[in-house]
């Protein structure tokens, strides 16, 4: 799970680079204001930075299975968690 925050982070700061009226995500210009892409919650800024949101580390005592990403879903309901017992 940890590897998996570590690698979101790294493609993060990889894929945003500042872009005039916009901003660059991967291969894609975005327009100022928000957009939910690869299970995150980005911001273009009118200054041409970003800002995102990733899935929180989530943790359980009766820890009974683990549901993974489902990028077919919305953020945050996309988000790989572990399924409590309680």
């Amino acid at each position: 799970m940890r590897a998996l925050v570590c690698c979101a982070i790294l493609l993060l700061v990889c894929a945003f680079a500042q872009v005039e009226g916009g901003c660059q995500y991967k291969e894609e210009t975005l327009t100022v204001g928000k957009h939910h892409r690869d299970c995150l919650t980005i911001t273009c800024h009118e200054n041409g930075s970003m800002s995102s949101l990733a899935c929180p580390v989530m943790q359980c005592r009766n820890e009974i299975g683990y549901q993974e990403t489902d990028l077919s879903k919305p953020f945050p309901e996309c988000c790989a968690r572990p399924i409590c017992q309680d």
